[in-house]
């Protein structure tokens, strides 16, 4: 009976000691988990800007493109009024 007891007795604290080391496993791979995940975030955080200035980037460019289509089809329209009225002269004369 008593060595069922002490048998007993040494798979209980098996049992705990494996509990402890499973705690101890899922802190650290937790921790892992953590850091792993602040890593990704800066990651993705410095993808974002790169983004984002590329944006900035692309937006200058259409406002820069927009207004020199407008100015050309200002010009355009100039040169067709001069157009218009030269022959207008030409045609007085």
């Amino acid at each position: 009976m008593e060595k069922k007891l002490d048998l007993i007795i040494s798979k209980l604290e098996a049992i705990e000691k494996n509990q402890i080391e499973d705690r101890a496993f899922n802190k650290e791979t937790s921790n892992l988990i953590i850091e792993e995940i602040g890593n990704v975030q800066e990651k993705l955080q410095s993808k974002i800007k790169k983004v984002e200035k590329n944006l900035e980037e692309l937006n200058q460019y259409y406002r820069i493109t927009k207004l020199e289509n407008d100015n050309t089809a200002l010009l355009l329209r100039m040169i067709a009024d001069l157009s218009e009225r030269i022959n207008k002269l030409e045609n007085k004369n």
